[in-house]
């Protein structure tokens, strides 16, 4: 018995339709670069797609607080190399100049002056801010500034820490009582003193002795407080070669779960074109049986 012209014409129709549904299908996955478009494609790697998407963005979210951390370490540092630079040069030379005998009272005077100068830059160092505006000396509380006008310290007792890789916390920065302590006061003592009209010898002897003391104090400190930032500099960067390792690695395993990898969108290709060859053929069959009469048996 032959197949009759109307069943065969039903045929190509669904035959030309499942061929063009196909097209569709794998120039959608095409576009989209992935083999995986809807849950329901497969369960099982939309699960894992998922798993791997959340462990990529916390890999990115800690990159990004690494580089945010590194920016404020380094910032810290150039503030305490200019600390560095006003105690070591400018400051303990006007201190010892002021302590020689070959010195009148006027020219103390001025160089009392010029501590005063010097001492302010360092307070003002001292209430740095970053680049949001928060002050960076002042620990949890950056809302004011670390260090008052008369230099006494004002700030929080507790420096701030960040998260910076799973499991991995560093302290971010150092309390302004760490790193400038009672500096400020004692230099205040030695600017009265060389700014009187009649200087106490003994008393401005006595107050210059403390300063010198505080300023080889204050550069212990500094060089303390640099070392831990390279420290953690170098931490920053072991890090941050970790954790591009395993951001390449879960971006593999993202791109495999959804079928984005080469070698399926090459697979993706050939299933186009295998497509594309079958659908012109159902096409070809389609028009052919609309020319034959539909009623013949």
């Amino acid at each position: 018995m032959r197949l009759s012209t109307l069943y065969m014409y039903q045929q190509s129709a669904q035959s030309m339709s499942a061929r063009m549904s196909q097209s569709n299908e794998t120039y959608l996955r095409m576009s989209a670069g992935k083999t995986l478009l809807k849950a329901s494609d497969d369960p099982a790697a939309a699960t894992d797609a998922v798993k791997y998407k959340d462990a990529l963005a916390k890999l990115e979210l800690y990159s990004d607080v690494r580089s945010r951390t590194r920016g404020a370490l380094e910032h810290e540092d150039n503030i305490l190399s200019g600390v560095g630079n006003l105690l070591t040069t400018s400051l303990k030379e006007k201190l010892v100049a002021a302590g020689s005998d070959a010195y009148s009272d006027p020219d103390r005077n001025a160089l009392g002056k010029e501590i005063e100068g010097i001492r302010q830059n360092m307070l003002d160092l001292a209430n740095s801010r970053d680049g949001s505006g928060r002050y960076i000396f002042g620990g949890f509380q950056t809302g004011k500034p670390a260090f008052l006008e008369d230099g006494t310290y004002d700030g929080g007792d507790e420096a701030r820490r960040q998260t910076v890789a799973d499991g991995t916390e560093m302290q971010v920065g150092h309390l302004g009582s760490e790193i400038f302590d009672d500096i400020f006061g004692i230099l205040q003592t030695a600017i009265d003193e060389l700014s009187k009209e009649e200087i106490d010898p003994v008393a401005m002897r006595a107050a210059l002795e403390a300063a010198s003391q505080a300023v080889d104090s204050g550069i212990d400190r500094l060089g303390k407080a640099q070392a831990e930032l390279g420290t953690q500099l170098q931490q920053l960067d072991a890090l941050d070669m970790s954790g591009d390792v395993m951001i390449i690695d879960m971006k593999v395993k993202v791109d495999t779960a959804i079928g984005a990898d080469t070698g399926v969108l090459v697979s993706l290709m050939a299933d186009s074109q295998m497509s594309e060859l079958a659908l012109n053929a159902s096409m070809y069959v389609y028009k052919n049986m609309q020319k034959m009469n539909l009623f013949s048996s």
